[in-house]
């Protein structure tokens, strides 16, 4: 399916074009989500294979931009994360301005409220009603550690804090308060929450990275810089000089878990060329279709390894 094909089916219906009674739950298997930031948009194709073929899970956990591409996924709206792409180049979404009036590079208000309110719509019910727990992880600066907020539970202004929290990266965004807490990017303290998923009783995962196989995160560069801004916040300093190597352990942890069958992982099969923060559609709209590409690659081996732990799908 390609960018035209996927916009004109979201034109037909903005709401979800995939009834209720078509889904059948993945049971006892979580789906697990990193962010990576515009890298996620790969995700984004692999989730739309995924609403192709009528595979949803009982519990999904994603951070950062993992988790803003699953809540389109989790609302049924096939083609809503392309035509959220084409306005990435859209001056209120990323830019410096935003900076001087928000404090963020990127306008929250904007994405997270003008974009699925008015131009884009989203659709709040299906997935306020839907049979997926949705887990949405972010970091707090004051523990260090991932909290995780069931995003059913959430109204429209919980929504956003929600996903500002999860998204908001160090030095371009501002630490966001959230229930008397403080908050930042989810992939701090917890980069691919499968260990979560496990904790909370899934017994398997099916996980989607957005580095390949053979990619090893490098220690933080610039210490002394981060250490000085987030100066009133040690926890966050803490958390970007230990994150590399918990990465790293967490991709050695997910090859031996992979071997012993327990989780399933989809990562692309070289370097997604695009930078971590990108404003060019064209480019991401590329590695969108690299996403649809792997899915379609994987939907035979993901089905074979459902049906091995007993899910009869499809």
């Amino acid at each position: 399916m390609n960018f035209n094909e996927i916009s004109d089916v979201f034109r037909e219906n903005k709401k979800t074009i995939i009834p209720n009674k078509s889904i059948k739950m993945i049971k006892d298997t979580a789906l697990v989500l990193e962010g990576g930031g515009f890298r996620g948009i790969f995700t984004a194709g692999i989730l739309e294979v995924f609403m192709e073929n009528n595979l949803y899970f009982e519990s999904v956990y994603g951070v950062s931009a993992g988790a803003t591409y699953a809540a389109s996924y989790i609302s049924r709206q096939p083609g809503r994360n392309l035509e959220v792409n084409e306005l990435i180049n859209d001056k209120r979404y990323l830019g410096f301005k935003n900076l001087l009036r928000e404090r963020s590079l990127f306008s929250w208000d904007f994405i997270l409220e003008e974009i699925p309110q008015k131009i884009i719509p989203f659709d709040y019910e299906t997935l306020k009603n839907s049979d997926s727990q949705f887990y949405v992880g972010a970091s707090n600066c004051e523990t260090g550690k991932a909290e995780f907020f069931l995003l059913y539970k959430a109204d429209k202004q919980d929504f956003k804090t929600i996903f500002t929290a999860s998204c908001s990266l160090p030095l371009i965004a501002p630490v966001v308060r959230y229930r008397n807490k403080q908050f930042l990017d989810g992939g701090l303290a917890d980069s691919i929450p499968f260990k979560q998923a496990l904790k909370n009783g899934q017994s398997r995962a099916l996980v989607i990275l957005t580095q390949p196989r053979d990619y090893q995160k490098e220690p933080l560069k610039y210490k002394y810089l981060f250490k000085w801004f987030y100066r009133k916040h040690p926890k966050v300093y803490e958390m970007l000089c230990r994150r590399a190597d918990k990465y790293n352990d967490a991709l050695r942890q997910l090859k031996q878990l992979e071997k012993e069958g327990i989780v399933y992982v989809i990562r692309p099969d070289k370097p997604i060329e695009i930078k971590r923060i990108e404003n060019n559609p064209v480019k991401t709209r590329k590695v969108f279709e690299d996403g649809v590409n792997a899915g379609k690659k994987n939907m035979t081996s993901i089905n074979r390894w459902l049906n091995s732990a007993g899910n009869d799908y499809p």
